[in-house]
């Protein structure tokens, strides 16, 4: 194992009502560059609260320091999103998100939240569909924030028309604005890098990505099938025999283990060296 893979492991550990989002999506961008220093990053962001903490005041109310937010992570500091190339996997990957300036909106949620965490004002995470959004629950409503447009605010019937026009259909329920927990952010996250890197086809860093979303499934089998498929098209077949063992151990799905069954032969032959 890795000790990219060791420390993430090692942070998705602790209670996840502990984890810091913004410490783990650092963590994720080792997936591309093991080897990083994170103190410039650390170090921008406390710039960043910073700036923010010096044009507010403990007078300031929510609105006020929402702007003061804003002014500084989109107006001094220029991050914005990266409509050009949307689907660049350096979107999903922090450390680039900081260097570029640009992100998409569960990157640039997570860095705003942890901004915003910093000067004292507390959001929570919004998976949804089609987009994310952060959560700032008020006496009399929620409001919401769009941190991929530059922190705009929004109500709930405009996150609802906000969700029509990227997929189409909206759900005008409670659950489609629903405070997200930290592990489904985090697999959203890897779900974007996921689907990039399949798309891509390059599959050593779709086996890096499949490592850290496994931990955090509630239902593994189909990924750490997926993964075992994976490492037997990288000829690592010993890797390969065991998902793919532990699959056939496990699973429920009849049909799907018939598929698999009929080339397990194979595989134990290649991880034999036969």
């Amino acid at each position: 194992m890795s000790s990219a893979l060791e420390d993430y492991q090692t942070l998705i550990l602790e209670p996840e009502a502990e984890w810091n989002l913004f410490r783990l999506s650092l963590e994720i961008g080792r997936i591309l560059v093991p080897r990083i220093d994170f103190a410039p990053h650390f170090q921008l962001v406390e710039e960043i609260h910073g700036d923010i903490s010096s044009s507010i005041n403990p007078d300031s109310d929510t609105y006020s320091v929402i702007e003061a937010i804003n002014q500084t992570l989109f107006g001094e500091k220029r991050f914005s999103g990266n409509e050009r190339d949307y689907y660049d996997a350096q979107n999903s990957m922090m450390p680039n998100v900081l260097e570029r300036r640009k992100g998409i909106p569960i990157t640039l949620s997570i860095l705003y939240r942890e901004v915003a965490h910093r000067v004292g004002l507390n959001l929570s995470c919004v998976a949804m569909p089609g987009h994310f959004l952060l959560k700032y629950r008020m006496p009399q409503r929620e409001i919401f924030i769009d941190a991929y447009h530059r922190g705009q605010i929004l109500l709930e019937d405009e996150c609802c028309d906000l969700m029509e026009s990227v997929i189409g259909s909206t759900s005008r329920g409670p659950e489609a604005l629903a405070t997200a927990s930290n592990s489904t952010v985090i697999l959203r996250l890897l779900m974007n890098l996921k689907a990039i890197y399949r798309q891509q086809g390059n599959l050593a860093l779709l086996l890096e990505v499949m490592e850290r979303r496994i931990p955090l499934l509630s239902d593994p089998l189909p990924e750490i099938l997926e993964r075992g498929l994976t490492k037997l098209s990288l000829e690592h077949y010993r890797g390969a025999l065991k998902d793919i063992e532990y699959y056939l151990e496990h699973a429920q799905d009849t049909s799907m283990k018939e598929v698999v069954k009929q080339q397990i032969d194979r595989i134990r032959r290649l991880a034999r060296g036969d």
